[in-house]
């Protein structure tokens, strides 16, 4: 059986990226002739308006949110948020304008799964098969393929020295890091916060930056036709893409959250043809099947390694109350008497509530024969009910710790383990 989180997870991201293609292929090149700065302000300000009643709701989670979870969210907002899209606008803008050609912009932004590759690997410890790689260096291809497939890739054409070029470069490289670092911010937050404190942080840089730029005015000369097509990008490709997008980023590694953005290029196709009536070359179907295949290989092979998790232990009992160590230390904890017998130690696994999974952490104490359950995003008051527990790895022994700040960093260390 599939794991049906994994599947809805790279479903949302793809959805996202059909969302991404709109934007690039019929929205953004209508601001043409406006500076990029001022298009990437406006659609952050109209997408952080359209996402503030969740920012109302979870307002006080921000006051407790870690210094490791602001940096986080600094990196999304300033490399995912202002500088990508302002560095791929510039340079499809020149494109545009012919003083490049579209190939050298395509060429180098298609970088951005390598880098975000390479980054999970480092930064997020992700630790994947090889035939992971396979498949997903099999998709990257594939979409070359697909945005050259008709025209063909003619080495004169480029100029990987002209800004441009080096626009898209950034753009790879800002999009690809925001993807690793936006897991590790969904990883700390829930989804729907993360969104819309990526979209406020942005519109204060992006603000800043007009200021500087002296472009803060160029707003008033934007006309109807173009407002209109600003909140259409908020309710597709801006505001509502990135909660869905961060919504599948919840549930599934950056790693294969970088290769299912790769529907991007495949949807672009597909609404070329749609709209256009462009039909595909021999190339481009060829590579549009090898994509299709790459997708669903690599879905499958962590849908199943996340089902093949082996259960440790087994056990149930009713939430009683306990000290609140776990309260105080930013890591509320569900505690039940322990029952079964389980040795002392941390480990991972699942509490089901109300017929609901949840992810959990768990603490098991031996000497007070009780069970802790830190439950990954879950905040209801459930002293007095009923759940069961299934552990599921083993993370570490019981240790003692100097401090509590060295508690806290071993306490997310846990965490990231069975994420």
């Amino acid at each position: 059986m599939k794991n049906k989180k994994i599947i809805f997870g790279t479903l949302a991201v793809m959805a996202a990226a059909f969302l991404w293609s709109l934007d690039g292929v019929f929205l953004r090149p209508k601001f043409y002739n406006y500076p990029a700065g001022v298009v990437v302000f406006l659609e952050h300000l109209l997408g952080l308006v359209f996402l503030s009643p969740i920012l109302f709701l979870y307002w006080r989670k921000v006051f407790l949110i870690k210094r490791k979870t602001w940096l986080a969210l600094l990196w999304v907002s300033l490399f995912g948020g202002l500088i990508g899209t302002l560095m791929i606008t510039k340079a499809f803008f020149l494109a545009i304008d012919g003083q490049v050609t579209f190939a050298t912009v395509i060429i180098l932004q298609k970088l951005q799964p390598v880098f975000a590759l390479l980054m999970a690997r480092i930064i997020l410890k992700e630790k994947l098969s090889s035939k992971f790689y396979w498949w997903a260096g099999l998709a990257v291809v594939a979409s070359y393929l697909l945005a050259f497939g008709k025209t063909g890739l003619h080495l004169s054409s480029l100029n990987l020295t002209h800004s441009a070029g080096w626009f898209a470069f950034l753009a790879a490289f800002s999009f690809g890091s925001s993807t690793v670092f936006g897991k590790r911010l969904v990883d700390a937050l829930s989804f729907s916060l993360a969104t819309v404190l990526r979209f406020a942080l942005t519109v204060i840089l992006a603000g800043g930056l007009l200021l500087l730029d002296g472009d803060f005015l160029k707003i008033t000369t934007l006309d109807g036709q173009h407002w209109k097509l600003l909140m259409i990008i908020v309710l597709s490709s801006g505001a509502v893409a990135m909660y869905i997008y961060y919504y599948g980023l919840k549930k599934i590694p950056a790693s294969l959250a970088t290769i299912a953005e790769l529907f991007w290029p495949l949807s672009a196709i597909f609404l070329d043809y749609i709209i256009n009536h462009n039909v595909l070359s021999f190339w481009q179907g060829l590579a549009t099947g090898v994509l299709l295949l790459s997708f669903y290989k690599i879905i499958s092979q962590q849908s199943e390694k996340k089902k093949s998790a082996k259960i440790l232990y087994q056990t149930a009992g009713k939430v009683i109350a306990g000290k609140k160590v776990g309260r105080r230390l930013g890591f509320p904890t569900a505690n039940i008497r322990l029952m079964a017998k389980i040795p002392a130690g941390v480990y991972g696994g699942r509490v089901f509530i109300d017929g609901k999974k949840h992810q959990a952490v768990f603490f098991v104490n031996q000497e007070q024969k009780i069970l802790e359950a830190h439950i990954l995003d879950f905040e209801k008051d459930i002293y007095g009910e009923d759940i069961a527990v299934v552990l599921t790895k083993r993370i570490r022994d019981v240790r003692k710790f100097s401090d509590n700040k060295d508690l806290i960093k071993q306490i997310e260390k846990d965490i990231k383990t069975i994420l």
